[in-house]
């Protein structure tokens, strides 16, 4: 009940945004795949789902910046700071579900987006796992005001980036055919979760240690 109603909290301090970035989500794979058709609509979909994960999480550690206090007043109520640790965790989660839902949708409309599936979800979520795994802990360690423009070297650098390694077949799984795919998506998602979680401790330690006075 707790995390729904952190969970609730960062969602009504986004709502304002919450309708530009579904367009966004929706405008992003239809662009790349007119900008860069070989990637189809797999490039557009990656990059979709970091900028609005990313846009909208920045948009929540910006108001907590601005309203420190506010941070005192949960702790000081009965909301544990593992708690509004996770919350932050299971947000962007919550937001690459929404974005594969409008892409998903997406594919069926453009038929040249191509065809969304199991193995794109999953590799998707260990590529958002671990963004947000290392991102997290080093904002709470640092601040918000030291870590604001990691998102814009993130965003500037993956339209660079993902189709290097897309080229390269690193971010492809054609090479784990050999393995049957329920193991090897299954394997991907659990590795997603374990990195997850580690970094959740991470940044539950370092912000049990943080003073919010």
């Amino acid at each position: 009940m707790m995390l729904f109603a952190l969970l609730k909290k960062d969602f009504l301090i986004v709502k304002k945004y919450v309708l530009f970035m579904l367009i966004v989500a929706v405008i992003i794979p239809p662009f790349m795949l007119w900008r860069a058709p070989e990637f189809t609509g797999v490039l557009g979909f990656m990059l979709s789902v970091i900028f609005v994960d990313f846009m909208l999480l920045q948009y929540v550690s910006l108001k907590e910046y601005q309203f420190p206090k506010a941070a005192t007043l949960l702790c000081a109520m009965p909301f544990p700071r593992k708690m509004m640790v996770l919350s932050k965790y299971i947000f962007c989660m919550a937001i690459y579900v929404i974005c594969c839902i409008i892409f998903g949708i997406e594919t069926l409309i453009i038929p040249k987006l191509g065809t969304s599936n199991i193995k794109l979800f999953a590799l998707m979520f260990l590529v958002t796992s671990v963004l947000i795994s290392v991102y997290l802990p080093i904002q709470y360690k640092l601040g918000y005001e030291k870590t604001r423009f990691a998102f814009v070297v993130v965003y500037m650098a993956s339209p660079v980036i993902l189709p290097l390694l897309m080229k390269m077949e690193i971010l492809s799984l054609n090479f784990l055919s050999m393995f049957s795919p329920f193991l090897v998506n299954g394997g991907i998602v659990i590795i997603g979760f374990v990195v997850l979680v580690i970094s959740a401790y991470i940044s539950t330690e370092i912000y049990d240690k943080a003073d919010l006075a």
